[in-house]
This record gives C-alpha cells, structure tokens and sequence, in this order.
C-alpha cells in the first residue's frame, strides 16, 4: 500500500441557497496532484476533519491510490462465486 497523500483543503460555507463547500489548493497542491495522475486522471476523497477550529479549513482532500487487484497476467481479477447448487444449505 501506497503513503497516503493529502492535498488541498475545505470548508463549508453557508448560504442563503444552502451550503457550498468550498475547496483550495496551494501550488505545491497542484504538483502533487500532476504527481499522482493515472491514465490523465487523479481521484480525491474529502474528509471531515475530527477537530475542527472556528474560521479554518473544517475538510481535506486525500488521493484516492486504490487500485483493483490484477492477475499475473495484467487482466483484473474477478471474485469467484460458488453456485448455489454446490452450497450446502438448510433450507
């Protein structure tokens, strides 16, 4: 598993419409956001902070390094799942 990656900050910001988040990034944000591309992509998840303090960020972003499982072969591998006929069950 990769280090984890936080990019980036936010917060929620009332108004008369509803709530905005508002979301910002520093120019080192954005060179690890080009960092951290894949195929031209990059994915982020926002996060609450735990503690917050009044008039600062209340989230940040965090890169998304999940990737699906691939065989030896590069294909994705995809669970097996057994039939039901083969499953022993009571009813």
């Amino acid at each position: 598993m990769s280090d984890k990656v936080f990019i980036g900050s936010g917060k929620i910001i009332p108004t008369k419409f509803g709530e905005l988040t508002k979301i910002s990034f520093s120019e080192s944000d954005i060179d690890k956001l080009k960092a951290n591309l894949t195929n031209g992509w990059v994915n982020l998840v926002v996060k609450e902070k735990k503690d917050k303090v009044e008039g600062k960020p209340t989230h940040y972003l965090e890169v998304d390094n999940w990737k699906p499982n691939t065989d030896k072969d590069g294909s994705k591998s995809v669970p097996q799942f057994q039939q039901a006929d083969d499953l022993d069950t009571p009813f």
